[in-house]
């Protein structure tokens, strides 16, 4: 009897050397399946001349399960404002979100940073890690504080490559737009001040405040007529749109209530015919309107949604 135990006790040893073996191996792929997927993350960063910075984030993502999703606040944030779902959390201090199952989930961050650049001499460094996995469509925009540019010949003044380097008159902004980035990543700006104190700065004073005053006063003009079709509350609910007519609508809200079709395509990396379908379907429930411009349309989602 005594070598049947023996025999029993080995066999329900190596038994369990076995399960405790195999249970890490079978679980690993359900956390990659549990991983939430972000359709959309929008983030857009705006540096001050005394380096402090305002960051606003925007995120969409479809979860299949109710699950806690980490926002990843910085360290040293301050005037923090989070919008979940269009409406205004408070407060707004917990670091993770309860996400809805099965429905659109739209989130809105905006916070701001003292001293979040580094200076090196004349040199002005802001670096800033994408934390956020799992990403589908990201767009991140940075606007360098006014009078401060990027020198083109030096090769690591911007990592990595940007997609667009533009101006909208008054501020140098560099643009990514990447379709499912790996994780983490870092992006980086190096910049400097464009006026010198050799005299030059002196002599274009005057004439560089007058530009700024009409810029002003034209940005001002175009803005008064433009704002009773920029403030657009789109609150639908579920069942009336499909996840990817809600996406859609999302983005474009996201947008400024603006947008080329064709950049839809770019951004959610639907085809053309997907989109031109997706967009016949909302202008029929009259949530948007289309405007021919060129070879594309405008899209607009339109003032007044109340269902």
């Amino acid at each position: 009897m005594s070598k049947e135990l023996k025999k029993s006790f080995k066999c329900l040893l190596i038994a369990l050397i076995f399960l405790f073996l195999i249970l890490p191996l079978s679980s690993s792929p359900m956390l990659a399946d549990n991983e939430i997927e972000i359709t959309y993350l929008k983030i857009d960063v705006e540096i001050m001349e005394d380096h402090s910075l305002k960051e606003s984030i925007d995120i969409i993502l479809y979860p299949k399960n109710e699950i806690d999703f980490n926002l990843y606040l910085p360290n040293g944030y301050k005037n923090l404002e989070v919008i979940y779902n269009d409406e205004k959390l408070n407060p707004p201090t917990n670091q993770a979100i309860r996400l809805a199952s099965n429905e659109l989930n739209s989130i809105k961050i905006t916070y701001t940073i003292s001293d979040a650049v580094e200076v090196k001499k004349k040199d002005f460094v802001y670096m800033k890690e994408l934390v956020y996995s799992n990403v589908k469509n990201l767009i991140f925009r940075i606007k360098l504080p006014p009078a401060y540019g990027i020198n083109n010949e030096d090769i690591s003044a911007i990592i990595p490559e940007p997609t667009y380097l533009q101006s909208d008159g008054k501020r140098i902004i560099v643009l990514w737009e990447m379709k499912s980035p790996s994780t983490p990543m870092m992006f980086k700006i190096k910049y400097n001040s464009l006026v010198s104190n050799n005299g030059f700065g002196t002599n274009i004073l005057v004439p560089l405040a007058i530009v700024l005053i009409l810029l002003i006063f034209v940005g001002m003009l175009i803005f008064y007529r433009s704002s009773k079709n920029r403030d657009v509350e789109v609150k639908i609910p579920p069942s009336l749109l499909s996840e990817d007519e809600m996406t859609i609508c999302e983005i474009i809200k996201n947008e400024g209530g603006k947008i080329k079709q064709k950049r839809l395509s770019s951004i959610t990396g639907f085809s053309k015919a997907k989109i031109t379908k997706i967009l016949t379907n909302l202008e029929k429930k009259e949530l948007i309107e289309r405007e021919p411009i060129g070879r594309t349309f405008v899209i607009t989602l339109k003032k007044k949604i109340d269902h």
